[in-house]
C-alpha cells in the first residue's frame, strides 16, 4: 500500500472532509510519485463530487491529465472517475463536456484507456442522454421486463429460509428485468433492502420517480452498508451524487452517513 492508499484508507474511516486537502495536495505535488498523485487525485475527486464541487472536481482531472498524460503512467490505464468529472461539471455546473474531454485525450499516448474512453464518450455525448454516461444508468420509470425463470418461486417462498446465494439471485433478477413493483413488495414482507449496492441504488431511484423521498433516502443508507471499493484508490461511491435521480434523495441525512462514518473496509474493521 502506498502512501496515497494509506491516506484513503484513513479517508474511508469517515474522515473524508478532514483529509481532502492532503489528498488535494499529493495530487498536486510535481516531486511526488506520479502513481500516488493520480490515486490521490481519483479519490479527491469522488470526494469533490459528494460536496457538489463539480467545477473543481473537472479542473484536477484537467490539470492532472495535462500534466501527468504524456508520461504514459498508470493514469493512462484509467477511465474513472475523471471522465465523470467532465460529464459533473457540465451537468451541474455549466461546464461544456466535449471539447474538454476531447483537449484532455490529446495528453495521452496513442492506443491507451484513458485517451480512447475519453474520446468514446465525446462521441456518444450528443446522441445520448448526458446521465446514461455516468454511473449505475438505470432505467427508472421504464417498463417491467419480465423476471427471469425460477423467480417466481423464490418469490412464493419464504424469504427467511432463503439461502445467501438464492436471495442475492432474486434480488438480482428483479433488478435485471426492471421489477420495481415487485422488488418493492419483497422487501415490504420481508423487511429486508437488497444485498448489493446497486440494487439499493436500483431501488431508491424508482422511489425517487415515484415521489416517495422518504423511501429513497432509506435504500442509500442500506446502501451505505453494502459498498466496497473497486480498486484501492476507490474512496467513496460517487453514484448517488453524479445520477440525477438519485439526487433527489440524497439528503442532508445521506450526505452526513457517507461523509462522516466508516465505509467499505475501513467499516468492516470497525464492526
Amino acid at each position: 500500500m502506498n502512501a496515497a492508499e494509506e491516506l484513503i484508507s484513513r479517508a474511508r474511516h469517515g474522515r473524508f472532509g478532514e483529509l481532502l486537502p492532503d489528498l488535494l495536495a499529493m495530487a498536486g505535488r510535481a516531486d511526488g510519485s506520479r502513481d500516488e498523485a493520480w490515486e490521490a487525485a481519483a479519490a479527491a475527486i469522488q470526494i469533490l463530487f459528494w460536496q457538489d464541487r463539480f467545477a473543481e472536481a473537472a479542473d484536477l482531472a484537467e490539470q492532472l491529465i495535462a500534466q501527468d498524460g504524456p508520461l504514459g503512467g498508470e493514469l493512462c490505464d484509467q477511465d474513472v472517475p475523471f471522465r465523470q468529472a467532465f460529464l459533473a461539471a457540465e451537468l451541474y455546473a455549466d461546464r461544456p463536456a466535449a471539447p474538454r474531454l476531447v483537449a484532455a485525450a490529446e495528453h495521452v499516448p496513442a492506443g491507451r484507456n484513458l485517451g480512447e474512453e475519453l474520446l468514446w464518450v465525446a462521441e456518444e455525448l450528443p446522441a445520448r442522454p448526458l446521465a446514461e454516461l455516468l454511473p449505475c444508468p438505470f432505467k427508472w420509470g421504464g417498463e417491467a421486463g419480465t423476471p427471469e425463470r425460477g423467480t417466481e418461486d423464490l418469490l412464493a417462498a419464504d424469504y427467511a429460509a432463503l439461502t445467501p446465494a438464492d436471495r442475492q439471485l432474486l434480488w438480482q433478477n428483479l433488478l435485471n428485468a426492471n421489477a420495481f413493483d415487485l422488488a418493492h413488495t419483497l422487501a415490504e414482507t420481508s423487511g429486508e433492502a437488497p444485498d448489493r449496492f446497486a440494487t439499493c441504488l436500483w431501488m431508491a431511484g424508482w422511489y425517487a420517480v415515484r415521489g416517495d423521498l422518504a423511501r429513497g433516502e432509506q435504500l442509500l443508507l442500506a446502501a451505505h452498508g453494502r459498498w466496497w471499493p473497486y480498486m484501492k484508490w476507490d474512496a467513496i461511491p460517487d453514484a448517488p451524487v453524479l445520477q440525477p435521480t438519485l439526487r433527489q434523495v440524497v439528503t442532508d441525512r445521506v450526505r452526513a452517513q457517507y461523509l462522516t462514518r466508516p465505509i467499505g473496509p475501513e467499516a468492516e474493521k470497525n464492526a
